[in-house]
Parts: structure tokens; C-alpha cells; sequence
């Protein structure tokens, strides 16, 4: 081995020992619990890798996913994986954003993360709201990072495609920000300002994923398509709305013309009722394939007459999930009943590690909330008074990165509380990257402080030569 490639090699080592320190930081709560986390949507994420049968609500891109859990004969290997690809995409961002190198920060960011974020309990969940923050991440770094070489920016494109591909959520939110990103472009064009981002690679990152999907439903389902109808979610959450009641009181005579219109006067009042109770309204009308095209119906004619309405309720539901971010959503011992058949004819080692899990137990969540929430409402306060800051600075990049991840958490809330209901569990898989974005901006000020720091000690080691070197001056 000659001199020359050490270095590389170092390097290379050092970089492998910070991405496997920060993974296995990351699961430090999945390994306290002695088992995955699971959620109530996860019962469908264990089966679907063996029987591709999907649920009307459900994209299939995270069941392909989680098939590396049938490939390894263990849902441990999903979670590696979709932790590994956390910690790497954030070693990316780094690299770009950060003025310091990333090995040096990745570590100490991930302790950070884990100690103070909800990510390490989305991390160690069979869920695909780890990767979300992925998508916000990976496309800013291939935006601005754009004169980086093609072996850095290839990979984090794969990665970020995979993120977006594995939920109907992620497509909408990819699609949100790429436009976000080309009208930054557009605007620094026009300025003719110094902000140069490349947007042929995420906009290709996007479209893959899209394809991606469609082909997956192609193969798996026999049905090329996007994503699934929302129309009866977009029902339930018109039923808890009252808006569904009014358009009912106003357009059903007697029983018809909508099946609904028999229950208008007992619809119930959220929309976890209306679609998930035993014996729902959604049940006793037939089931989802069922009720589709008349919640379509519905939904498109009551935006006609009551436009004023839904706005309304969308602002209400954006502001409301902004503000719904507590840790742990979802990860109950009450899910047992659900889960442990499916699990125990899946994957038996896992089953039995549930049932001997914190969570199998119950976890309480409450005193990680009471200074979590607070906290991250604080630290995104901040990112967004740096944000203009950094624009007036001209510190470009980090401006790019702010309002990228300011905008991605007002559209998260957008798509989820609008297109789905509120939801602790869709805030908290994106708020962490608020602590990415104030550490890095961080990273300057301490830069100063100990190189302040530095200066002082030198300056005085100096002062006490001088005198030591003036007192030898009078010695015969």
C-alpha cells in the first residue's frame, strides 16, 4: 500500500465508524425496548411482503420495503436498514451545509437528536415515518450541493427516491418541494444572485419515484397507479368536520340519493369513528370499494357549494397538526390484540420479543413530552428568525436549507391534517429536522467561541514567556 492511498483509507474508516456510531446511537430506544416498535398501521407492513394483499388505503412502496424483513427472517433488518439511511442522508446534508467536516458532527448530532427528538422512536418503528425527513434533506443537498462529484450525488439520489416512494404522503410532499426549490432557482436567476441550485437531479429523483410506484402497483396489485383513492378519507374527515352533515341536511330527500343519507342524523363525530369502530358506518355501508365513489361525489360537490367552508376547516386542521408533535403517538400495548396473531405467523422470534418488549408492557411517553414539545417549538422558533437573518447575511446555502425545511413542515401539516386528520405522529416525524438546521447554523458561533478561546490561551502562554524570558534577562 503506498502513502498515498492511507489517507484515503483513513478517511474512509473514519467515515464508516461515525455512520455506524450514529445508527447505533439512533437505536438506542429499539434496543432499550428489546423489540421493534410497532403502530397500529404496522399489522399491514408485516403481511404485505408475503401476500401483496393491499388494503384500499393503503401504497404499496414501504410493504416492498419492508420485505428486506422476509428476506433477513426478521423485522430488525428493516429497521437497520431505514436507520442506516437516516444516519447517511444526514452525514450528506452535513457535508454540504456544515462548515466543519461531517464525521466530526454526526455523532454528536445524532446524541442530540436522540436525546431530544422523537426520530430514534421513528427510527426503531416499523413505519415509514423515518424517511420522511429524508426527502426534505435529500432534495435540498442535491439542490445546493450541486457541484459536488456524481459518486456522492448518485447515491443520496437513490436514497432519497426510496424515501419518497414509500408512502402516498411523500409523493405529494417531494412533489411540494422540488416546486419549492425551482422557484428559488427561478428567483436567484432572475436576481441574478449568487444562490446557484441544480434541479435536473431532483426533479429526476421525483419522476423515478413516481415511476417507481406505478410499476410496483403494476406488479404487485395488477393495477398501474399512483396512489390509491383518498375519497373516503377525505369523507371521514368532512364527517368530523360537520361539513358532510350540512351538505346531507341540504341534499338528501328522504334516504336518498346517497347511501349516507340514512344516517345523516347519527353520523359520529371524528373521523377515526366513521371509518375504524366495529360495525362503522363505513362497515355497515359495504366498506370502502364501496362507499368510494359516492365520498368522491360528496367531497367534490360539497368544495363546490361550501368553498368557504373547507377552506376554513383546512386552515384549521393545517394550524392544528403545526402544533401536534408529541413523541410516541401510536406506540401502545393496546395494539396487542391486533398485531399478535399477524406477527406470531410472520415473523415467531419477533413475536416473541413483542410480547417481552417496554412497549408489550407500555411505555409512558409523558415525561419525554413535557420537555420535548416545548423544546422543539422553541428550536423551530429560532430556525425560523435565523431564516431571514441568513438571507440578509447572503449566506446563501443555509438560507436555501431554513426555508426549505420551514415550508416542508407547514406542507406536512398541510397534506396530512387536510388529506388525512391531525395527528401527533406526522409533525413529530419531520420537527427533527428543525435541530439539524440550528445546529449546523450553530456550528459558525462555536467555531468563533473556541477559536476566541484558542487565541486567549496563546496570547497568554505568550504574556508568560515574555515575563519569564524578561525575568532571565537580569540573571548574571
Amino acid at each position: 500500500m503506498t502513502n498515498m492511498h492511507r489517507p484515503a483509507i483513513s478517511s474512509a474508516l473514519v467515515a464508516v465508524g461515525s455512520v455506524l456510531a450514529a445508527t447505533a446511537t439512533l437505536l438506542l430506544p429499539a434496543l432499550w425496548n428489546k423489540a421493534p416498535f410497532y403502530y397500529w398501521d404496522s399489522v399491514d407492513y408485516i403481511y404485505l411482503p408475503f401476500s401483496w394483499d393491499l388494503p384500499v388505503y393503503r401504497t404499496v412502496g414501504y410493504g416492498v420495503f419492508a420485505g428486506i424483513g422476509r428476506l433477513a427472517g426478521t423485522i430488525w433488518a428493516v429497521i437497520l436498514v431505514q436507520t442506516v439511511l437516516t444516519v447517511y442522508v444526514i452525514r450528506e446534508t452535513l457535508a454540504v451545509f456544515a462548515p466543519l467536516h461531517p464525521d466530526r458532527l454526526l455523532v454528536p448530532l445524532a446524541l442530540v437528536l436522540t436525546a431530544l427528538t422523537g426520530l430514534p422512536w421513528a427510527a426503531g418503528q416499523l413505519m415509514p415515518d423515518a424517511l420522511t425527513g429524508l426527502i426534505v434533506l435529500g432534495l435540498a443537498t442535491l439542490a445546493f450541493g450541486g457541484n459536488r462529484p456524481w459518486w456522492t450525488r448518485w447515491p443520496l439520489a437513490a436514497a432519497t427516491l426510496v424515501a419518497v416512494s414509500v408512502h402516498s404522503s411523500h409523493i405529494l410532499l417531494g412533489i411540494g418541494l422540488v416546486s419549492v426549490l425551482a422557484v428559488l432557482m427561478l428567483a436567484g436567476r432572475l436576481m441574478r444572485s449568487e444562490l446557484r441550485l441544480r434541479m435536473a437531479l431532483p426533479a429526476m429523483t421525483i419522476v423515478a419515484a413516481m415511476t417507481l410506484v406505478i410499476a410496483l402497483h403494476w406488479v404487485t396489485q395488477g393495477r398501474p397507479q399512483l396512489v390509491q383513492s383518498p375519497s373516503v378519507l377525505l369523507l371521514a374527515r368532512l364527517v368530523q368536520d360537520k361539513i358532510a352533515k350540512r351538505f346531507l341536511d341540504d341534499h338528501c330527500k328522504g334516504e336518498g340519493p346517497y347511501m349516507l343519507c340514512r344516517y345523516r342524523d347519527r353520523l359520529p363525530t371524528t373521523a377515526n369513528a366513521f371509518l375504524w369502530e366495529r360495525d362503522s358506518i363505513v362497515e355497515q355501508l359495504g366498506g370502502w370499494t364501496r362507499l368510494e365513489q359516492e365520498a368522491e361525489l360528496i367531497f367534490e360537490r360539497s368544495l363546490f357549494v361550501y368553498p368557504g367552508a373547507h377552506l376554513l376547516a383546512a386552515l384549521q386542521l393545517t394550524g392544528e397538526q403545526l402544533v401536534r408533535l408529541r413523541t410516541g403517538d401510536g406506540i401502545s400495548n393496546e395494539l396487542a390484540w391486533l398485531i399478535t396473531d399477524t406477527l406470531k405467523q410472520y415473523y415467531p422470534r419477533d413475536f416473541e420479543a413483542f410480547t417481552a418488549s417496554r412497549q408489550a408492557v407500555g411505555i409512558d411517553f409523558e415525561p419525554l413530552n413535557t420537555f420535548q414539545v416545548p423544546l422543539a417549538l422553541g428550536i423551530t422558533l429560532v430556525m425560523l428568525l435565523a431564516m431571514p437573518l441568513a438571507w440578509r447575511r447572503r449566506d446563501l446555502r443555509m438560507a436555501g436549507l431554513t426555508t426549505t425545511v420551514a415550508l416542508s413542515l407547514i406542507g406536512n401539516a398541510l397534506i396530512c391534517g387536510v388529506l388525512s386528520n391531525p395527528s401527533d405522529r406526522y409533525q413529530n416525524r419531520l420537527i427533527w429536522l428543525s435541530f439539524v438546521v440550528v445546529s449546523i447554523a450553530a456550528c459558525p458561533v462555536a467555531l468563533a467561541v473556541a477559536q476566541s478561546r484558542t487565541r486567549r490561551r496563546r496570547t497568554s502562554r505568550m504574556a508568560a514567556f515574555g515575563e519569564y524570558s524578561g525575568s532571565g534577562d537580569g540573571v548574571d
